[in-house]
């Protein structure tokens, strides 16, 4: 399993801190103003982020983010961490094998943004896990997606060093990931996951549903106790979509200072790092939550903060002195790239 002391010092302040912020993209335009960079909102109206994610479809081209502004992050001690949403909801056994060869170049475009002389963060296709895909050869059941992400691994370390790359199956319950991806996470620097909350999933709306926190360090112990690596909760999302009640606003409130709350309890199940989706609401979002897709930002989109980003101010600055500076010196890999 994962030991530490195998990686160089600037990966292992990494994977030993704690990291905290928002996403999800580098930058947008405000509704009626100005375009800004999103680290730089969220930190100019008093959250002090030291971490920013950024979501990377397969139509991604180069002018979405570069090199120079992963630097630019880096230089303003904000960790970079690029999720890759390749597979996206058509995600099976037959797509995959289809596009296999279009991922690998996918890769290549990336890896071209992300090899630069600082760490940065890389998560492999979240929610490979989904259940919900009418495909019948669903990913969990087939153990060549091993295989897939391992040479993936390879490809991207080889042209970009300095990554430390996670799997990012979904909190979906009790699951077996391992045929699918346990092998693939012993390559891994990290295994990452997400919890993801909208009222317009009223089917699913419990109470257990709703305690995001709990759900939360649940599913990371599980991580940690099933491959002993470094966790990232690489993104916490509540949308406050509500038509009726207007409810949903507090509840994200209640969500981010509760998993803030929380920040002694997930570290104690190795957890290095939450990433709120997003900063801002974009109206122009489509997926599974339908209407509430445009409404995860704990900013509207236009800019003015929500309760919940009040509570990430709040909830960073009371846990300022242990989010971690970003090493000068740049985060090479293990001497080998065996699973440890």
């Amino acid at each position: 399993m994962g030991n530490r002391s195998d990686y160089r010092e600037a990966a292992r302040t990494i994977l030993s801190g704690f990291f905290a912020g928002t996403g999800d993209r580098l930058s947008a335009r405000l509704q009626g103003g100005e375009t800004v960079f999103l680290h730089h909102q969220a930190q100019e109206n008093g959250a002090p982020v030291n971490a920013h994610a950024m979501w990377l479809t397969r139509d991604f081209d180069e002018s979405w983010t570069s090199a120079e502004d992963l630097e630019d992050l880096v230089a303003d001690g904000v960790l970079p961490v690029l999720i890759l949403y390749y597979f996206a909801d058509d995600i099976s056994r037959s797509y995959v094998l289809e596009h296999r060869k279009d991922w690998y170049f996918y890769l290549m475009r990336v890896a071209s943004v992300a090899a630069i002389e600082h760490p940065v963060l890389v998560v492999f296709e979240p929610e490979f896990n989904d259940e919900s895909n009418r495909d019948e050869r669903l990913i969990l059941s087939w153990p060549g997606f091993n295989e897939v992400l391992i040479d993936g691994m390879y490809l991207m370390r080889s042209m970009a060093p300095n990554t430390l790359i996670g799997v990012c199956p979904g909190d979906f319950g009790d699951q077996d990931i391992e045929l699918s991806a346990g092998e693939a996470i012993q390559y891994s620097d990290f295994v990452a996951f997400q919890e993801m909350r909208g009222s317009t999933r009223k089917s699913k709306i419990t109470d257990e549903y709703e305690d995001v926190t709990d759900s939360a360090i649940t599913y990371a112990a599980r991580l940690n106790e099933m491959f002993g690596k470094p966790v990232l909760l690489a993104y916490a999302a509540v949308s406050t979509y509500d038509p009726g009640a207007g409810r949903w606003e507090g509840y994200q409130r209640d969500i981010v200072a509760n998993l803030l709350d929380a920040t002694d309890e997930l570290r104690d199940n190795n957890v290095f790092g939450i990433l709120f989706f997003e900063l801002l609401d974009d109206p122009e979002h489509e997926g599974y939550f339908g209407e509430a897709e445009k409404h995860f930002g704990l900013m509207d989109a236009g800019g003015n903060p929500k309760a919940g980003f009040q509570a990430l101010v709040e909830g960073l600055s009371k846990r300022q002195e242990i989010l971690t500076a970003i090493p000068a010196s740049s985060a090479d890999r293990p001497d080998s790239d065996q699973p440890e």
